[in-house]
């Protein structure tokens, strides 16, 4: 199978790629998206994949394929009841009460089914599709053999294919295996669980394999149905702002936050906001968290020295980075925003901005701060749905600023901040002394002055130089002022009737004069 199926899939790829003009390389977003949606449901995947990835590429392409569709038509019920079972270890009769064999979704990747445990729990039972890995895998492999021949040219850059091919094996390869997705409920569940406002969800462990997740059904309307929730009885404004709290929540306490919060992944049921779809997770451990928190210090507080130095703690540097290009880059888009109250600030818009300069300026983000950068921008669209006057600045700022407070204090203990005010106090007072000390040694002619100078002998051999020319200058001035006076007074041996001694005084500073003006090209510093 494997084998025919690469043979044609090959012939496919660049059938379709030549049909759509990629024959000299790939420069069109438009393009490149019709072309994924031909070659079917691993492509539209490794499209949504790639959309997630500003820090791969430029934003018209990231535009382009967010309008990907991952809504593909369902298998037949009798091939996936196979799989379903032979997951199971058992019939779907053994294990559920009721079973609709007709699917909720059907995605590229996998099917989901809503059934009822013999328990009377209702659930849903998420199941990859057949043979969706191995058609996945060689779609990637094909890509990787045909990287030489593909040109993937931008406004501004040439991609690095092998470097993008390689990235989406990455994200694939672990999207593939449901046991990640498993873990990520249960953590997320477990960060939230003393959050009122946000359902948990339960996980059948017993029941969850690599290719199949069993957890307890959500009912409930999606965040941007505003008809319905107004309807019954809701306020989105409300919703909103607990939204808010929860996903700072998930990013600067937790660490651990939903990657994907669009609307379709966000359902409110009961008066509590569940999340689904936990196959996208980022992940900030302590050491990132701390240096993002700075940063953000340094949005809040319009410190620009403190953002520069928060992204070259958290970027990884590519090749070597002018810090002071950076600086100007990022205190440009400090300028661009410096007009506007911080309160109307697009912090989502802020970030990829940077994420943006950072590229130009040899710096990768990790992948979970970009991916921090797309939630941020995917829930801000959310919260414009649900309520038009809230914008995200109102709830982050306050919460970045009690947060700066709490991590700053949190970094001291008593003792160790006792010995800090105490050491403080103690300069303070010897200040006065230490001071007085310095004029009296003044007074008596005892100050001495400790100065270090680097590269000094270089910097003397270049005052040295400056000085000769000055005394050359006006040695060759001096000789055209004496040379014209001999002319003038018409003395000692003449030549056609000019002063001898005046024409070589002339020649003697015309030639002075070229010397120096050569020794001053040659230098390059005229």
């Amino acid at each position: 199978m494997e084998n025919n199926y690469t043979k044609l899939r090959f012939k496919e790829i660049i059938s379709v790629a030549i049909k759509h003009g990629f024959k000299n390389g790939i420069g069109n977003p438009k393009e490149l998206r019709v072309v994924l949606e031909e070659l079917g449901p691993t492509f539209i995947k490794i499209g949504q994949i790639l959309s997630t990835r500003p820090d791969i590429l430029p934003k018209e392409y990231i535009i382009e394929l967010e309008k990907l569709q991952d809504s593909v038509k369902p298998e037949d019920f009798s091939v996936m009841k196979k799989i379903i079972e032979a997951n199971l270890k058992r019939s779907i009769s053994d294990v559920f009460l009721d079973f609709e064999t007709t699917p909720l979704a059907s995605a590229s990747l996998a099917e989901v089914y809503l059934a009822r445990l013999k328990t009377g729990e209702k659930i849903v039972l998420k199941v990859q599709r057949p043979f969706v890995r191995e058609k996945i895998l060689a779609d990637i492999n094909i890509l990787k053999r045909l990287s030489p021949f593909i040109k993937f040219t931008t406004k501004n850059e040439v991609l690095d294919v092998k470097e993008v091919i390689e990235e989406i094996k990455i994200a694939t390869e672990r999207e593939l295996d449901f046991l990640n997705e498993k873990e990520n409920i249960k953590k997320f569940s477990s960060n939230n669980k003393d959050i009122k406002y946000i359902k948990g969800i339960v996980v059948y462990e017993k029941y969850c394999t690599s290719n199949m997740i069993v957890m307890e059904f959500i009912g409930g309307v999606k965040i941007d149905n505003i008809s319905t929730l107004l309807a019954e009885g809701y306020d989105t404004s409300e919703i909103a702002k607990k939204l808010t709290y929860n996903y700072f929540k998930q990013v600067f306490e937790d660490g651990f936050f939903h990657a994907d919060p669009h609307p379709g992944n966000i359902l409110i049921h009961n008066n509590k906001i569940g999340f689904v779809d936990f196959g996208l997770m980022g992940c900030l451990d302590l050491g990132i968290k701390k240096k993002f928190n700075s940063f953000l210090e340094g949005v809040a507080t319009n410190n620009i020295d403190l953002m520069t130095s928060s992204i070259l703690s958290i970027g990884i540097k590519k090749h070597e980075v002018d810090i002071n290009k950076l600086y100007q880059d990022i205190n440009l888009i400090y300028n661009t925003y410096i007009e506007e109250s911080i309160y109307r600030y697009d912090l989502a818009q802020i970030l990829e901005e940077v994420i943006v300069v950072c590229k130009k300026n040899n710096i990768l983000m990790p992948k979970d701060v970009i991916l921090l950068a797309k939630g941020i921008l995917t829930l801000q669209g959310v919260l414009a749905k649900i309520d038009k006057d809230l914008n995200i600045m109102d709830i982050a700022l306050p919460y970045f600023k009690n947060k700066i407070i709490e991590d700053k204090l949190k970094d001291y203990d008593l003792t160790l901040l006792g010995n800090k005010i105490f050491s403080a106090g103690k300069a303070s007072l010897d200040l006065p002394l230490k001071l007085s000390q310095i004029i009296d040694r003044g007074l008596q002619g005892r100050l001495k002055l400790n100065l270090q100078f680097k590269n000094s002998d270089e910097n003397l051999n270049e005052i040295n130089k400056m000085v000769n020319r000055i005394i050359f200058s006006v040695i060759v001035a001096g000789l055209l002022v004496s040379s014209s006076l001999v002319i003038n007074a018409n003395v000692g041996l003449k030549i056609y009737g000019i002063s001898a001694i005046g024409i070589v005084g002339y020649l003697g500073a015309g030639l002075a004069g070229f010397l120096l003006l050569i020794s001053i090209l040659k230098s390059g510093k005229l």
